[in-house]
C-alpha cells in the first residue's frame, strides 16, 4: 500500500493554530492536538476528553482539556533555544495517517530533535511520546519537562481543585471539576530507558547535562487518564517501542480495511485517507458516548453532539466498524430521559432530543449563537427550541443502522422506545390545519438561515419516515406497552402534510419560501457590509431571499432517495444549486451524493474534493464574536466517505445483499475498499466498466 503521510517542511508561528488540527491525534476517548511540545495555550495546545463535562461560573458548559504532560523547554548555555525563542533552522511534521503516529524533527543551533507520539488504539487511556535530543554542539543543556496544569480552556478554568503528587518518575495529578467530579492523570517519565533519578517540583522536571557533539539522551512519556485511580495502572511493558508496535499494528488493521483506495487524480488518494483517518481517530466503542461535532479537536461547540453523528458519521462506521456505530446508538438511548425532560420543558410529548447534547442528553445550546457585528451584542436565536428535526434523524439512524448490520438488538435494548417517543414528540407538536392535515409549523431546517419556519420539507419527510418505520416495527412485533400508540401514529402519518413537486417538479423548501426574493447569492455577497456580519435571522441579508445556507430539500432527497423520481432530483438540484451558499461543512456532501444519482458527475467530483480536504489547505475561520470556533470537521469526512461509497461506487443496501452501481467521474479511474455489511466483510472494486464485490473468508 502506498505510504500515506501527511507533511510539513517549515515552520510557520502564524499556522500553528490550524496544524494544530491537522496533525491531531487520537483514539475515540481522547485527542491530542498537533501542536509542538514547548508550545503553550497560546497555540491552543490541547489534551482533549471526550464526555466530560464542565460549566465555569455562568459560562457555556464544555468538555474538558486535560493538563498537558507532554510539555518539554530547552536551554544551551542559559539561553532558551526552541521555538518560544528563534525558529529553527529546519523543521519537519509529519502525520503517518495509516499509522496514526505523529512525528517531528527540528534542528535548532547546537541540537537536533526528534519526536513521536500517539494515543493508543489498544488502551483508550494512554498516550505515549519519546523525544530524543543530540548534540549538534558540546555544551552544557538543560531541560525542563513535566505536567502543565496552566491549559488552554474556551471557558475555564475547569479544575478548581487540582495537586500533583510525586511518586519517583511518577506524578500522580488529581483534579476536581466546578461540577465536583474528580479526575485522573498519571505520568511516567524515562530517560535513556530508566526511571528518572531526580526530584521534581510543582510537577516538573529539571535536568542538566554536559552533551557533547553527536551525544543523545532520549526520553519516553507515559500518560494516563482515568476516572478512578483503580484505571490507572501501568502497563505491564513499560517500554515505548513495545507500545508503539501493539498500537500501530491495531490502527494499521483498521485503516487498512477502512480505507478507499483511488486510481485518479493527483492528491484525492491522499484527501480521501485523510478523510478516513480523521474519522478513524474518533471511533470509540468502550464508552457508549457519541462523536462532538469538532470531535477530539478541542472544546469548540461546546464538545457537544449534533445531528451529524447520525447522518454523516454513523454511516461510515456500520460498514467499517459496526460497534462503533452501535455505541452512538447507545448514547441517544441512554440519553432519552433528557430528551423527554427537554420535551417536557417546552410543553410537549415524547422525547425533544437536544440540538447540542452532552453528557446526560439535557439541551447545551444556548439561546443566543451569534454576535451583531454592529453592536457586539448576541442575537437571539431558536436552534434549540425549532430545530425539531434532530429527533427524526435519530429514528432515521437506527433505521440506516439495523438496515447496514442486520443487527436488531438495539431495539429491544431502549431503541424501540426511545424512537416511538420521538414520534409521539412530533405528534404533539404538529397542529392540525382547516384542511385536515397536520402540519409542523414553526420549525427551522437544515437551512439555519431561514428561522421559524412552516412545513419544512426536510423536517415534514423526515418525521414521515420515522412514523413508518416506528409503526412497521410496532406491527411486527407488538410491545404491550407500546402498541398502544398505533392508532395515534397511523393517522398521523396518513395525514402528515408532506410538501409535493409543483409544476417544475421543485419542492418548496418551506411554506412561503418561493414568495422569497430571488436573487443570486453574489447579490447577497454584495450586501454584506462585514465579514463578521450573520447571514441568518430576520436582520441577516439572506434571510429575505431564496439564499440557503446549506443543503435542505437537497438532503432530504439524498436520504430518502427511494420516494423520489430521478427528474425530480435533477429539478431540485439544479434549483437549489445556485442558491445554496455551503455555509456549512455538512453541504458538499449532499450535493455531492445527488449529483452522480443525476448524472452530473464532474459537480459530484467537485463537491466531493471539498468535503474531503476540508481541514486539509488554507486558512479556517478560527473566531466568531472573540469565540473559537476552529477545529476538525467529521462530518464534511464522512460525507466524503458517502459520496465514494453511496455515490460514485451507486452501493445500496437491499436487505440481505447490496447492489453496486458505478458512475465514477472522468478523474477517478477506479476505487478499492472493505466494507461489513450484515455481518460479512466484502472486498469492493469499481471501475468505469464493471463492480466486483468479493467476500473476505476470516
Amino acid at each position: 500500500m502506498e505510504t500515506l503521510i501527511l507533511s510539513l517542511d517549515h515552520f510557520d508561528s502564524a499556522s500553528r493554530v490550524e496544524e494544530g488540527n491537522r496533525f491531531l491525534i487520537g483514539n475515540g476517548h481522547l485527542g491530542y492536538r498537533g501542536v509542538l511540545e514547548e508550545e503553550g495555550k497560546e497555540a491552543l495546545k490541547g489534551f482533549n476528553l471526550v464526555g466530560v463535562y464542565d460549566r465555569y461560573q455562568d459560562k457555556w458548559r464544555e468538555s474538558l482539556n486535560l493538563p498537558d504532560p507532554l510539555c518539554f523547554r530547552t536551554d544551551f548555555e542559559g539561553k532558551e533555544e526552541d521555538v518560544n525563542a528563534i525558529s529553527p533552522l529546519s523543521h519537519h511534521l509529519n502525520l503517518h495517517l495509516e499509522k496514526g503516529l505523529w512525528e517531528r524533527e527540528s534542528e535548532f543551533p547546537h541540537y537536533f530533535l526528534h519526536s513521536e507520539r500517539f494515543l493508543s488504539q489498544v488502551d483508550k487511556r494512554l498516550l505515549c511520546s519519546k523525544l530524543s535530543i543530540t548534540a549538534l554542539q558540546s555544551g552544557h543543556f538543560e531541560f525542563c519537562f513535566g505536567l502543565d496544569t496552566d491549559v488552554y480552556d474556551i471557558n475555564g478554568p475547569h479544575f478548581k481543585n487540582k495537586k500533583i503528587e510525586a511518586q519517583g518518575s511518577t506524578l500522580l495529578f488529581e483534579g476536581t471539576t466546578n461540577e465536583g467530579k474528580t479526575l485522573y492523570e498519571k505520568v511516567s517519565y524515562r530517560l535513556n530507558g530508566q526511571e528518572l533519578n531526580q526530584s521534581s517540583k510543582d510537577g516538573f522536571f529539571l535536568l542538566s547535562r554536559d552533551l557533547s557533539t553527536g551525544e543523545s539522551l532520549s526520553l519516553e512519556i507515559f500518560a494516563l487518564v482515568g476516572e478512578s485511580l483503580g484505571e490507572l495502572s501501568l502497563p505491564l511493558k513499560l517500554d515505548y517501542e513495545t507500545q508503539k508496535k501493539a498500537h500501530v499494528d491495531a490502527f494499521s488493521a483498521l485503516f487498512c480495511s477502512s480505507n478507499v483506495t483511488l486510481q485518479g487524480e493527483e492528491g484525492v488518494n491522499l484527501e480521501t485517507s485523510y478523510a478516513i483517518y480523521s474519522l478513524l481517530i474518533l471511533g470509540d466503542s468502550s464508552h457508549n458516548r457519541s462523536i462532538p461535532a469538532r470531535g477530539v479537536s478541542g472544546q469548540t461547540y461546546k464538545g457537544a453532539i449534533f445531528w451529524d453523528s447520525e447522518i454523516f458519521l454513523l454511516p461510515f462506521f456500520a460498514l467499517t466498524n459496526p460497534n462503533v456505530a452501535r455505541s452512538l446508538l447507545k448514547y441517544r438511548i441512554a440519553t432519552l430521559l433528557g430528551a423527554k425532560k427537554k420535551a417536557k420543558e417546552f410543553g410537549y410529548s415524547g422525547a425533544f432530543y437536544a440540538w447540542e447534547s452532552q453528557d446526560s442528553g439535557e439541551e447545551a445550546c444556548s439561546l443566543y449563537n451569534v454576535t451583531d457585528y454592529k453592536t457586539g451584542k448576541p442575537i437571539r436565536t431558536y436552534f434549540n427550541e425549532k430545530q425539531i428535526h434532530i429527533s427524526a434523524d435519530i429514528p432515521y439512524a437506527l433505521e440506516n443502522y439495523v438496515a447496514l448490520t442486520g443487527d436488531r438488538s438495539l431495539l429491544e435494548e431502549g431503541g424501540l422506545e426511545m424512537i416511538v417517543e420521538c414520534c409521539l414528540f412530533f405528534l404533539s407538536y404538529a397542529k392540525k390545519g382547516e384542511d385536515g392535515l397536520y402540519h409542523l409549523r414553526d420549525v427551522i431546517g437544515p437551512d439555519e438561515y431561514h428561522e421559524r419556519v412552516d412545513d419544512n420539507a426536510f423536517t415534514n419527510y423526515m418525521v414521515h419516515r420515522a412514523l413508518s418505520f416506528v409503526i412497521r416495527l410496532l406491527e411486527e412485533c407488538p410491545a404491550a406497552s407500546l402498541s398502544q400508540y398505533l392508532p395515534a401514529l397511523k393517522d398521523f402519518r396518513e395525514n402528515l402534510y408532506l410538501p409535493k413537486p409543483n409544476e417544475k417538479g421543485v419542492i418548496e423548501q418551506f411554506r412561503g419560501y418561493f414568495e422569497k426574493e430571488d436573487c443570486t447569492l453574489e447579490e447577497v455577497r454584495s450586501r454584506v457590509k462585514d465579514p463578521r456580519e450573520y447571514w441568518g435571522g430576520k436582520e441577516g441579508p439572506a434571510g429575505p431571499t431564496q439564499i440557503i445556507k446549506q443543503a435542505d430539500v437537497i438532503a432530504m432527497l439524498v436520504l430518502l432517495g427511494d420516494e423520489f423520481p430521478l427528474e425530480v432530483k435533477k429539478a431540485n438540484y439544479y434549483y437549489y444549486f445556485p442558491r445554496t451558499e455551503h455555509g456549512s461543512s455538512l453541504s458538499a456532501s449532499m450535493y455531492s451524493l445527488l449529483g452522480t444519482q443525476i448524472g452530473e458527475k464532474e459537480y459530484a467530483y467537485s463537491m466531493f474534493r471539498k468535503s474531503a480536504s476540508i481541514d486539509l489547505y488554507g486558512p479556517q475561520k478560527r473566531f466568531a464574536g472573540g469565540i473559537y470556533i476552529g477545529g476538525t470537521h467529521p462530518a464534511s469526512d464522512g460525507g466524503a466517505y458517502l459520496a465514494l461509497v453511496y455515490g460514485f461506487s451507486g452501493f445500496e443496501p437491499k436487505g440481505e445483499k447490496f447492489n453496486l452501481s458505478p458512475r465514477l467521474p472522468k478523474e477517478i479511474e477506479s476505487l478499492d475498499y472493505e466494507i461489513q455489511y450484515r455481518g460479512k466483510s466484502y472486498a469492493i472494486h469499481v471501475d468505469r466498466n464493471e463492480a466486483i464485490s468479493k467476500e473476505i473468508i476470516k
